[in-house]
């Protein structure tokens, strides 16, 4: 009884004690953070400013939804916050090249659907609940709300002519399926807008582009909703030329997804599509892949939102040594050593000096100096390039990378005719794709290794269009995934089998062999003589037989089962041919 009674007495004292070392552990970590920013030598990192925000006592007073609203004050704030860290002599050169780079000569109209884009109800639409709190949040049915331009307009008559119709229309295709995450759907769209009128718009700004691009590879696809994307926008773009009356129409664009795995949420998202805009379906694919089997063409544009680490450096250098269009958003920054084996030797010496930076304190500007070796490599490989930011409050990596070739002329540069150049001087490493053949400069081959399987053709015409359907959906993925487990990769499992022959004739055929399997199994059977017949030092005879097992339909059938029917014949054969014995 003494022993409770003390312990029930301690039990306050202890609570105490913890939550005065919690705060005045917070309280240090908060005074540290600050010695650390005040030194001079970098900024607030992004988790620590969000630790002091959300700390208990800091509570910032503009809360609303001017604050977040006004992206202009916002952007100036940070530059001006910025620009007291950045003292070096590569971040001012770095600053100066990217305001050379900036494109800004966009339509007034896609820049008036960014802004809309900026302030939809679905970004801020109350006092308490944010973007930022919200934007890993899937968008389900009970998000339609938000994107019901009908709502809005009783709600609020002003604003209807702030709406962007088809992006509340394919926002709500999105929440149907209820499987993206809020943020996913403002990127990809306002990436969309982007890319879409500077390389497949038919009014595009791309000096450097005579007519647009109407094929589309949207590499590392996830849901595939970039693709889809840009498919919604050229239908909006097919039906104003058709109101026109326009006689020059432009051919529909076509687009494909590629993935090492498609995901479920991907088949969820081309339903809901399909529902919505059903003349779509002919004109989207998705093929499970990797990016070294796809080989790629100057008729088509290779695209990718937020590809993770080195997946973005691999797109620059295939983009690089071989002349194709490319707008990439990069993300997952890392000075990993595995960079510098897909980095394009166009710029070795920026990827060296970034990864094998040996002076210690880390790389605060390594985004920056990332972004900048890619866009140089795209540079000196003779293509054209600019870049746009995407909208901040949408996503933090929000530098869009677009490069197109200037001319046909540069469009068959490779490694090998610069090579002169002393920074240039490196070998191709290990994963590097192969030089551009001079021949042939406007598609690759990947090495052979990666056509074991398979490989996709990204050149915009019929026959590879149509090879590319065959490639795409779950089934055909399925199908490849069981060729490549049998053995020597074959879609028809073959298997030997030596017989000793019976002394007298019991019709002992290739046919015969093939109809006994065939009875005992819903399978085609093709049996075939290995060699000539064999004479034992006995006297007794025997023949090979090599018997290949089909499952008659589009199927692979998978090796583990053609096994269990070849074992079955040791039983069946000297059942159905006395005196024939398996050796």
């Amino acid at each position: 009884t003494v022993n409770r009674q003390a312990k029930h007495l301690h039990y306050p004292l202890a609570m105490a004690r913890i939550h005065v070392g919690i705060m005045s552990g917070m309280l240090f970590m908060k005074t540290c953070l600050i010695l650390a920013a005040s030194d001079g030598r970098r900024p607030f990192s992004r988790g620590a400013a969000a630790f002091l925000s959300s700390a208990p006592w800091h509570r910032p007073s503009h809360q609303n939804n001017v604050w977040f609203l006004n992206s202009a004050s916002r952007q100036e704030s940070e530059q001006s916050t910025s620009s007291s860290y950045t003292t070096s002599v590569n971040e001012r050169q770095h600053s100066q090249l990217t305001s050379t780079r900036c494109l800004k000569n966009f339509s007034p109209s896609i820049q008036t659907r960014i802004q809309i884009l900026e302030s939809h109800p679905a970004v801020v639409w109350n006092e308490s609940s944010t973007f930022a709190s919200m934007h890993k949040k899937r968008l389900g049915r009970r998000h339609l709300p938000l994107f019901d331009r009908d709502t809005q307009q009783a709600s609020n008559p002003e604003d209807n002519f702030r709406q962007d119709h088809l992006f509340d229309k394919f926002a709500q295709t999105v929440c149907h399926a209820g499987v993206v995450a809020r943020k996913e759907v403002f990127e990809t769209w306002a990436a969309a807008l982007y890319i879409y009128s500077s390389f497949l718009s038919s009014e595009t700004n791309n000096a450097d582009i005579r007519k647009p691009i109407r094929r589309v590879t949207d590499v590392a696809a996830g849901h595939g909703l970039l693709a889809w994307a840009l498919l919604i926008l050229d239908d909006e773009q097919q039906k104003s030329q058709t109101h026109k009356n326009s006689n020059d129409h432009d051919p529909p664009l076509t687009a494909f997804c590629l993935d090492v795995q498609m995901p479920k949420s991907a088949e969820l998202i081309h339903s809901s599509m399909i529902q919505q805009w059903p003349n779509l379906e002919e004109r989207f694919d998705y093929v499970e892949g990797r990016l070294e089997q796809l080989v790629p063409h100057s008729s088509c544009l290779l695209a990718s939102v937020h590809a993770c680490g080195i997946l973005s450096d691999v797109l620059v250098s295939t983009a690089a040594e071989h002349g194709v269009s490319l707008a990439v958003v990069p993300c997952c920054h890392s000075r990993k050593r595995k960079v510098l084996e897909v980095a394009s030797p166009f710029a070795t010496k920026l990827y060296e000096d970034i990864i094998l930076n040996k002076k210690g304190g880390g790389t605060p500007d390594l985004t920056d100096r990332l972004d900048e070796a890619r866009m140089v490599a795209l540079e000196r490989a003779g293509l054209n390039v600019r870049e746009v930011f995407l909208p901040k409050i949408f996503t933090g990596k929000n530098r869009l990378i677009m490069g197109s070739p200037t001319n046909d002329a540069q469009l068959g540069r490779s490694l090998t005719n610069i090579i002169s150049d002393d920074h240039l001087k490196e070998p191709l490493r290990k994963g590097q794709m192969p030089p551009l053949d001079n021949n042939n400069p406007s598609s690759i081959m990947p090495k052979p290794r990666f056509l074991k399987g398979f490989y996709v053709p990204c050149k915009d015409n019929n026959n590879d269009r149509q090879l590319v359907s065959k490639l795409a959906g779950r089934s055909a993925a399925n199908n490849r995934k069981e060729v490549m487990h049998n053995r020597n990769h074959t879609k028809s499992p073959q298997m030997d089998l030596s017989l000793w022959l019976p002394e007298q004739d019991v019709g002992l055929t290739e046919d015969a062999l093939s109809r006994i399997v065939e009875s005992k199994h819903s399978v085609k059977c093709t049996v075939s003589k290995l060699g000539s017949v064999y004479v034992n030092p006995s006297g007794r005879m025997s023949q090979a037989f090599r018997f290949q097992y089909d499952s008659g339909d589009s199927t692979i059938l998978p090796f583990d089962h053609a096994k269990q029917m070849h074992e079955r014949l040791y039983e069946i054969i000297p059942e159905a041919f006395p005196g024939t014995e398996c050796r």
